[in-house]
């Protein structure tokens, strides 16, 4: 049996080719599977590149199944509905646009219903994105299943002794939902050093020179780098308000640092027993959380121990093996 992966455009992003090349290769590593892939040409910066995306695709005479990975789910238009497995990763496309009728009905019609109605599988990475898609499509979207995202194979446990003096805390992402601002304010006065991943805006520059925070900052990290960076931390710290499944609380399982993070959905789901949850609109919250992992050596290595059990739901070989469940439904 074939599969094609249809990849977005590079220059995009990366967190979804990371998941997926990992499935790519362990997919191809089964015998009853052959996996290949197409990347489209041009990233979806308005009408005319996605219609050559579609046309581009409309060319390639893919055999076997199709797996949109994500992000272009608008592929679906140019592949056989029978044949197009479609993955969903969150709808923060339409939550961006709600203040824009006409943007927002362009993309929940060629983004999310018009795709979601013509393929065979539908996926979504968290039942958050699930509810959230059927919230936002209706009962159309009802056919939806959960197939959760699995961590990188390379982020591996690695030992570490706790820096009580002053712990090196791992922020990864700094786009406005991640909450950046308040986790600045939460740590204020603490002796400890702040490195964070992601482009840093005027506002967080100012707010951390202002409060005094030990920090660094890296751009354009490949996913090696990012291993080594959760390698020298001692916390990870993830206090998102919005996300469609929360891979850095995985990452940090897997590695064998604690994490803080949101009392939210789908960060509850995905971290089980293996987190340490707080209110990410409370700063106080926020301050305790991270005080409480710190300072409390049980605590702390209990969710070391749950974390790394946590981590083993979540490898590529287990999710692989779901999608390989779908894929043989499709093709029967």
């Amino acid at each position: 049996m074939r599969i094609t992966y249809v990849f977005r455009a590079s220059g995009t992003g990366h967190s979804i080719e990371t998941l997926f090349n990992a499935i790519y290769d362990e997919v191809n590593q089964l015998p009853s599977l052959t996996a290949t892939a197409v990347q489209l040409p041009h990233i979806s910066r308005g009408l005319r590149s996605v219609w050559q995306n579609l046309r581009f695709l409309a060319k390639q005479n893919v055999g076997g199944l199709v797996h949109i990975t994500g992000d272009v789910y608008y592929a679906a238009l140019a592949l056989p509905r029978s044949r197009t497995i479609l993955t969903f990763h969150d709808c923060v496309l339409l939550d961006k646009h709600k203040g824009n009728p006409v943007r927002y009905a362009l993309f929940w019609l060629l983004w999310y219903y018009i795709p979601i109605r013509r393929a065979a599988v539908i996926t979504a990475i968290s039942e958050k994105t699930r509810q959230e898609l059927i919230h936002y499509v209706g009962k159309v979207g009802r056919k939806i299943m959960v197939v959760p995202n699995a961590y990188a194979p390379f982020f591996t446990y690695q030992p570490r002794r706790f820096n009580q003096e002053g712990p090196v805390l791992l922020q990864i992402g700094t786009a406005p939902h991640k909450n950046i601002l308040r986790l600045i304010e939460a740590i204020e006065h603490f002796p400890c050093r702040l490195i964070i991943v992601g482009s840093l805006s005027d506002k967080m520059t100012n707010r951390l020179r202002a409060r005094h925070i030990a920090y660094e900052n890296y751009l354009n990290l490949n996913q090696t780098a990012i291993m080594q960076l959760y390698s020298v931390c001692d916390m990870v710290t993830f206090v998102s308000l919005y996300e469609g499944f929360g891979m850095p609380i995985l990452e940090a399982n897997a590695v064998g640092r604690p994490v803080v993070t949101s009392n939210r959905s789908p960060m509850t789901e995905v971290g089980g027993k293996a987190a340490c949850y707080v209110d990410p609109t409370d700063v106080s919250a926020i301050r305790e959380g991270i005080l409480k992992v710190w300072h409390n050596s049980e605590y702390r290595a209990e969710l070391i121990r749950y974390g790394l059990e946590n981590a083993q739901s979540y490898t590529v070989e287990k999710v692989a093996a779901q999608y390989e469940v779908l894929y043989a439904k499709l093709s029967s």
